[in-house]
This record gives C-alpha cells, structure tokens and sequence, in this order.
C-alpha cells in the first residue's frame, strides 16, 4: 500500500506532523537549533541567563585568588634586621633609607632590601709568593681583620666589596714586601711590614669608597718557597757561621789580652 493514499494521515518519515498541521518532511532547522542549545549548555556558552549565573558562580572564586594573592605579596615585603645588622633600601635602583633593627616591611617589585652585618669582624687570609727588595722569594701568609664602617657605601660605591679588598690587600702587601729585605721580613721587621700595609690597603679602600675599616693586620711566619727550602737553609746557616766566626776587632782585642787583671 502507498503511503499517500487516502485516509493516511502521516508519512513513514516523521512520526509527527508539521507545525501548520500539514504533512511534510521533519524540521531540520528546529533539530539543529535544540542541538546547538545543548551544546551551549554544556560548555557555557549558553543564552543571557546562563552566562549571569556562571558568573556569579565565579566571582567568589576571583575574591578568593585576589585574597591569596594580596597575603602572598605582602609576606615576601616582611623581613626582620637584628641589632647588629643594617638594612640599606633602593627604590626603583636609586637609595631610598637605611633601617635599623626590627620588623620592616617594604614593597616587593618596587624596593629591594640588601641586609648587612656592621658590626662583626670579617676576616680575609691570604697567602702568595712574594719579590723581597733584594730580589728573594718569600712565601707570607697574612690576614686581614676588618669591619663595615659606612654601610650605604660598602653597598652602592663598590659592585663586590670582597673582591675590591682582596686586590687591595695583594696590592699593599706586594708594595711593602717588595721595599724591604729578606732578612727583615723573616725576622722582627713582620710588624713594621703589618703597619704598613694596614696603613697603605687603608688608603686604598678609602679611594675606592668601599665602606671598610681595616682593624688589624697580622703576618704570619714567612717562609722561603717549599722549592728552594733547602737551599736558603744553607745559606742561613753560612751567614750564622759567619757572624760567628768573624774576626774580633784590634782594639776590642787589645783590651782583653793587655788589661791588667785586678
């Protein structure tokens, strides 16, 4: 049997009949309309209504972000500076202040916050070969006991203060150890050389506007190369042995044999 005789009322093709009551094919339009609906529905993208709700769905998870985030930039601003320690605060790279001992805060990404120990003893060692005046190798171990005195130029003036007094030292040391002879700086000539190169690596911090007080200089017991050891043992050796057995001079001798005894 065909299906437009008469008598039926809907095709095999839809199980319904069109919105005007009449027969005809189904309503693609409608079918894809419901689909996209659906589709909006699932991934947010719905009408008016459903893009308030979401939202308003979201924005106590904004306030709590915003929250979290204002505690977390104003815990990296805090930072506690003890008494014997100074705080030296650059705004936007340029000084701003120095803040002394207690509970600071300053803000992240605008300041920066360099913390420094003005009132401990720092201690540099060094130890190097050195050129005496009269042309002899020496090893000098020596060190150098100093403080923080100027604090916003220790940092400021001087990109690594540390390497600035190190040179320094190298510098002063070499200077004096090269005007002085072996036999001075073997002996009791140590202290006068440690005077002098306090004095000179002074003058050449203060050039440089480190921020350093030098306290004290201490030179160890300086020593020949571990190479030649053995030799400048013989040769201090001879010059004992000819200390000792130099000639007595006439006139000293002459009074002890002539003069009466009693």
């Amino acid at each position: 049997m065909a299906w437009n005789e008469p008598g039926k009322d809907k095709d095999p093709w839809s199980g319904r009949g069109n919105k005007n009551g009449n027969d005809g094919p189904p309503d693609l339009d409608e079918a894809f309309k419901k689909l996209q609906d659906k589709l909006n529905g699932m991934f947010g993208g719905g009408g008016s209504g459903g893009r308030s709700t979401n939202n308003a769905s979201l924005k106590p998870l904004f306030s709590i972000f915003a929250v979290v985030a204002l505690l977390i930039y104003i815990g990296a601003g805090v930072y506690q500076v003890d008494a014997k320690e100074r705080a030296v605060v650059l705004k936007f790279g340029a000084f701003s202040e120095i803040k002394t001992e207690g509970l600071n805060w300053n803000a992240p990404l605008i300041t920066d916050v360099y913390i420094v120990n003005v009132t401990g003893e720092r201690q540099y060692p060094s130890r190097g070969l050195m050129l005496t005046e009269d042309e002899s190798i020496v090893e000098l171990p020596i060190s150098v006991q100093y403080n923080v005195s100027d604090v916003k130029a220790f940092v400021l003036n001087v990109r690594d203060p540390e390497t600035s007094l190190r040179h320094a030292t190298d510098s002063a040391v070499r200077h004096v150890v090269g005007s002085t002879e072996l036999n001075q700086v073997l002996s009791e000539g140590r202290q006068a050389i440690a005077g002098q190169v306090k004095q000179r690596l002074q003058a050449y911090l203060d050039s440089y506007g480190a921020g350093i007080q030098v306290n004290t200089v201490n030179i160890q017991e300086a020593r020949p190369p571990e190479e030649v050891r053995s030799a400048f043992d013989d040769v201090i050796k001879a010059k004992e042995d000819e200390a000792r057995f130099k000639p007595m001079p006439t006139a000293l001798f002459l009074r002890r044999v002539v003069a009466p005894s009693g």
